[in-house]
């Protein structure tokens, strides 16, 4: 009788250890799909961007593989009650996704619509380099990303029509 009571409690531990796995190894699978993000920024302490009211940043990100995406931006900034001023961007790099964590490696940055501002254009252009580690949330057609430094700049929701 004993022998069947360990054997049991074995069978048991590996249902629980392996339920376990799952779930500190789950992770939302992000290939090929494709997101929408907007964000809006305003009230900017720089030097270099108060003379903007508002940058909307219009954004679709699409995770290309298990480990490549690229991003279409369209950027509008409007500087006081002056017209808004168009600028359009191309970035493509790598990412490296585990359970709510996902890091996205900027490898290549192309302005193909330059704002006439020089130093927005370098702004954007010096995410080229750069990594940004987020948390992130998928939640049916949402996708939120936050960072754990409470950088707002880097916050956003995205949304996915699928």
């Amino acid at each position: 009788m004993l022998k069947y009571i360990n054997t049991l409690l074995i069978f048991i531990f590996i249902g629980l250890a392996s339920c376990a796995f799952y779930f500190i190894t789950q992770k939302d699978d992000l290939v090929s799909t494709t997101w929408v993000c907007d964000q809006k920024k305003a009230g900017f302490i720089s030097k270099a961007f108060t003379q903007y009211s508002q940058i909307s940043e219009s954004m679709v990100l699409t995770f290309s593989s298990k480990s490549s995406f690229m991003i279409n931006e369209f950027i509008q900034a409007q500087e006081g009650n002056d017209d808004v001023k168009l600028m359009e961007l191309y970035y493509e790099g790598d990412y490296l996704q585990t359970r709510n964590h996902l890091t996205l490696n900027f490898n290549h940055v192309q302005i193909q619509k330059k704002h006439h501002d020089d130093i927005l254009n370098q702004a954007y252009k010096d995410y080229e380099g750069y990594s940004i580690l987020y948390r992130y949330k998928r939640v049916g057609k949402r996708l939120y990303f936050y960072t754990d430094s409470k950088n707002e700049a880097f916050d956003m929701v995205c949304y996915t029509d699928k």
